[in-house]
């Protein structure tokens, strides 16, 4: 990444993928699995907010934990996100 960030995508998306690669961005895709059909919640927002952040916590320990980027030569950014259809 321009900036010295290592990036990661914590995405399935092949839309997302896409849309990074073609803004040029060279990133690992690092992906979690989480059950995300067992996650319910009444309000839409904190559905996709609460999948989003187990994505992000799955993620985290998979690059080493939160320790690892306080220690890495080079910072990381790991992006995720979630959505719904209603």
């Amino acid at each position: 990444m321009e900036n010295g960030y290592k990036l990661s995508l914590g995405s399935h998306s092949m839309a997302t993928k896409q849309i990074l690669a073609e803004m040029g961005y060279d990133f690992t895709n690092v992906t979690a699995d989480i059950q995300e059909k067992g996650i319910r919640k009444k309000k839409l927002e904190d559905l996709v907010l609460t999948n989003a952040e187990g994505k992000a916590d799955e993620i985290l320990l998979k690059l080493g934990g939160r320790n690892q980027s306080t220690q890495a030569s080079q910072p990381s950014l790991c992006i995720t996100a979630d959505t719904d259809v209603v």
